[in-house]
């Protein structure tokens, strides 16, 4: 297993021996859920670069709104993030975040190791 922007209290994401990949749930504080769902999945795409990964290699994405009536607006970020890329399944699901966040995103894919 290899870790990766490891601190004292978790990695940014983690890669398996078998090519799994799974992300920490990733945040902004910047004004509005358009803006912070766009840094967060801007911080996906980063992690994805340190694997070589790309969006295609995404099998899974979790959400967490803090305001369930965000929904609508965060999936215009969100779809046109992925849309020239496969789609991974998803779960979202409403939550009280810490720290002002309105929304948190944890990705997970499996590279090709072959």
């Amino acid at each position: 297993m290899k870790r990766f922007l490891e601190d004292k209290r978790m990695s940014q994401l983690i890669l398996h021996n078998n090519g799994f990949f799974e992300t920490a749930g990733q945040v902004s504080l910047k004004e509005g859920i358009k803006a912070q769902t766009q840094e967060s999945l801007e911080k996906i795409d980063e992690l994805l670069k340190l694997l070589g990964a790309t969006k295609d290699n995404l099998s899974r994405i979790q959400i967490w709104l803090n305001d369930i009536n965000d929904f609508e607006a965060m999936n215009e970020v969100y779809e046109l993030w992925l849309k020239d890329s496969f789609k991974p399944v998803r779960a979202c699901v409403g939550a009280t975040l810490v720290k002002g966040y309105l929304v948190e995103i944890q990705a997970f894919g499996l590279l090709n190791l072959n």
